[in-house]
This record gives structure tokens, C-alpha cells and sequence, in this order.
């Protein structure tokens, strides 16, 4: 049995890491081989160490984010889940076996752990190119991600705003907005003339429906840990700017089907390529046509993954 802990979080809150778990409990629980707990960020080495003592042979994996949470290293001998790498020096008690869900991070905190595995995310059937068909106004761009400073999306509205032809734009924004509701109120307002739409709640499916309608899906995050969203457009055959973060330049090809900047890029690099974009409508549809799928596995693929990284087998 393996038994995920996790810190307790908001109810509805939706962010990559916590649906990369989702996915993966869900289809390990439905199996009989695993199961969740969330818990107060205090209560992990009490948990675990009440675990050990009643449950053994449970294999047990602390999520990272309790290093960030309490300040406090990972216990010994659980299995460490690492979306990103740690800031805290050491992050665990001792060296225990991890598994990350990009090879960025692996590479980071190889020379830490006691093995280290790579499992992906995963990649739902549903994102996939539309039929063809015929665009025109308004120009839509699509972001997605927890609506938050550092998603970069007050940004990404203010520079379709300044454009002189914001009017023409409609921007989309999927993902949670009660977390940083005053920035949501910063991120309306800098919309100005730009058609902005904010969407929460939705489901794979419907995500997908809104990037196969998309002209352009924009990632103004300077900071991601593997990218999850833009590989979903990039497997519909979106064309993406983003920054070069996390694994995204595993799957969108500068020049190709998209754009990466440098994350110390400045903010004015990113308006000025985000503008000249959205005024080319030609070099959109020709990425568009440089589609490639990435090569993700599929999430019953990457439970199994996980399942054998955590047991070690």
C-alpha cells in the first residue's frame, strides 16, 4: 500500500501539483494499492511516525511542499514526491529515495537523495487539435493557471492592452481566482479594452475545448516546475509563448510551434513579442501547422510509473 500525505489545502483549489496527485491517487485507489491523507503541515512526523509503528509495509510519500510549509526537513525514510527543488537546505533528514516529476528537478537534488525517479505528468486524451476552421475576430489567447503574482497574468492583460488594437483581442483565463481575489480585481481592471473572460472549475475536457478555440495559449509564469498546461495546447496544436521553464522546451520547439523567452527576460521583451505576435496572424497558423504531440504517457501510464518508483521496484 502506498500512502500519499499531503499539506490540507483549500477546498476546490486546483493547482499542476495537486492534480498530478489527484490523478494518480485516483487511479491507485481504485486498484487497492494506494490512498491519501491530507494533513495539518505540523502533524507530518507525527503521522509518520504513527504509521510506521501500525501500518507496516505501508510505503509512505511526503509531498515536498511541507519542506516550504514548515521549514522543517522531510523525516527519514518516507519517499519524497518533488514537484520542485526544495529551498531549504538540507530539505530531508537524510537521503531518501524521490521521486520527481521533472528531470529539472531530478537533476537538482540527485547529489541529495538516495535514488531518484522521473515520472511525468500525464497527458488526457481529450487534448487534441480541433477540426479546422474558419478564425477571425476576435483574436482569442488563452492562459491557464491559478490566477496569482507570480502566473504573470496581470501582466499578460496589461500588454494586450496597451496594444492599439486591444479591442480586437479576447483573452481567457482558466484557473482558480478565490485564492488572490484582489489580484483578480488588478488583473480586470488592466484588461481595460481587451474581451476578458475568467473561468474556474473546469474540467480536462472543457479546458480543452477552450485551447482548441484558441488563436494563441500565452504561460507568463517566470517559475513552473514541469509546465503541465502548455503541453496540454501544445498537444492541441496551440501555438505557445511562454518562458523557458521547467520541461516546456521538451515540448514547444522556439521558432516551431512557439516562442520561449529567457525567465530573466524583461517584462517589455515579453509585451513587445506577445504584440507582435497577435498582429501575425500568419506565423500562427504557421506553428499551428508544426504541430507535434508531446510524448507524455498517459495517466493510468504514469500511475503505474509511480507506483513502481515508490516501491522501488
Amino acid at each position: 500500500m502506498i500512502l500519499l500525505l499531503e499539506p490540507q489545502r483549500a477546498p476546490a483549489f486546483v493547482s499542476g501539483g495537486y492534480r498530478y496527485q489527484d490523478e494518480i491517487v485516483q487511479r491507485l485507489a481504485a486498484r487497492g494499492e494506494g490512498e491519501r491523507r491530507a494533513i495539518a503541515p505540523r502533524e507530518l512526523t507525527a503521522v509518520v511516525a504513527q504509521t510506521r509503528q501500525e501500518r507496516r509495509g505501508t510505503v509512505i510519500v511526503a509531498d515536498g511542499l511541507f519542506v516550504a510549509l514548515t521549514q522543517q526537513p522531510l523525516p527519514a525514510e518516507v519517499t519524497a514526491l518533488l514537484h520542485v527543488v526544495p529551498e531549504r537546505t538540507p530539505w530531508a533528514a537524510q537521503p531518501l529515495r524521490v521521486v520527481a516529476t521533472s528531470q529539472r528537478t531530478a537533476d537538482a537534488v540527485r547529489g541529495s537523495a538516495r535514488s531518484v525517479t522521473v515520472v511525468r505528468p500525464g497527458l488526457d486524451p481529450c487534448f487534441v487539435p480541433a477540426p479546422a476552421h474558419q478564425r477571425g475576430e476576435p483574436l482569442r489567447i488563452v492562459c491557464v493557471g491559478t490566477i496569482s503574482p507570480h502566473k504573470g497574468q496581470l501582466l499578460l492583460a496589461a500588454s494586450l492592452a496597451a496594444s492599439t488594437e486591444a479591442s480586437r483581442y479576447e483573452l481567457v483565463l482558466i484557473g482558480d481566482e478565490r485564492a488572490h481575489a484582489d489580484h483578480v480585481a488588478e488583473v480586470r481592471a488592466a484588461a481595460r479594452a481587451v474581451r476578458l473572460r475568467v473561468c474556474s472549475g473546469l474540467s480536462p475536457g472543457e479546458v480543452a475545448a477552450e485551447l482548441q478555440r484558441a488563436d494563441l495559449f500565452v504561460s507568463a509564469s517566470r517559475r513552473e516546475s514541469f509546465g503541465m498546461a502548455v503541453a496540454e495546447a501544445a498537444a492541441c496544436a496551440v501555438p505557445v509563448l511562454a518562458f523557458d521553464t521547467g520541461e516546456i522546451s521538451s515540448f514547444v520547439g522556439d521558432g516551431r510551434n512557439g516562442w520561449l523567452l529567457q525567465p530573466d527576460a524583461a517584462d517589455a521583451e515579453f509585451s513587445a513579442r506577445l504584440v507582435q505576435l497577435v498582429r501575425d496572424p500568419r506565423r500562427l497558423e504557421a506553428a499551428r501547422r508544426a504541430w507535434q504531440r508531446p510524448q507524455l504517457q498517459t495517466w493510468d501510464e504514469v500511475a503505474q510509473s509511480f507506483a513502481h518508483a515508490c516501491r522501488g521496484t
